[in-house]
């Protein structure tokens, strides 16, 4: 009987002890495919015919170590449409790697400017006014045709507002 108890409470200290471990806020969810859903239904993407990529993308576009993320999801423009739109969402395990990780975004952005100065400079204004939010272990990166409202629609997703 002893035993039965000692093992009870080890494990409601073992649980207790993960439940504060890793990325704060973790009844701050947030879903991507919503998040997704709503800035592709408020924004015209039309043009882009964007497309979810897999970790190749992860690995080639933003050099992020897919060990250090809880979820993720990357939706870029098809390339033959020439557009430079994006949206990117990460889902940090540990918040200490959200500053690495956002130099990592912060990388990407600058080589989306360096493929885009001449090669299709109209693309130039999307991609200086990109949408880089972080809150928690979130961070999302939005490239679109109105990155006002992308940045509103993602206050909103981190705000709790958005329909899951």
């Amino acid at each position: 009987m002893r035993m039965k108890k000692l093992f009870a409470l080890t494990l409601a200290v073992m649980m207790m002890v993960l439940s504060f471990a890793g990325c704060g806020k973790k009844d701050n969810y947030i879903s991507f495919d919503a998040l997704y859903s709503k800035l592709t239904t408020e924004i015209d993407f039309s043009a882009s015919n964007m497309q979810k990529q897999g970790e190749a993308a992860l690995n080639n576009y933003y050099y992020i170590d897919p060990t250090t993320l809880e979820n993720y999801a990357i939706y870029m423009s098809d390339y033959a449409t020439g557009n430079a739109d994006e949206i990117a969402m990460f889902q940090v395990k540990e918040e200490d790697q959200v500053a690495a990780v956002k130099a990592l975004i912060n990388d990407r952005i600058t080589d989306l400017k360096v493929r885009y100065e001449d090669y299709k400079p109209e693309e130039m204004s999307k991609i200086d006014s990109a949408v880089i939010v972080d809150d928690g272990c979130y961070i999302f990166v939005v490239i679109s045709p109105d990155n006002d409202k992308a940045k509103t629609i993602v206050n909103d997703a981190i705000a709790g507002k958005l329909e899951q």
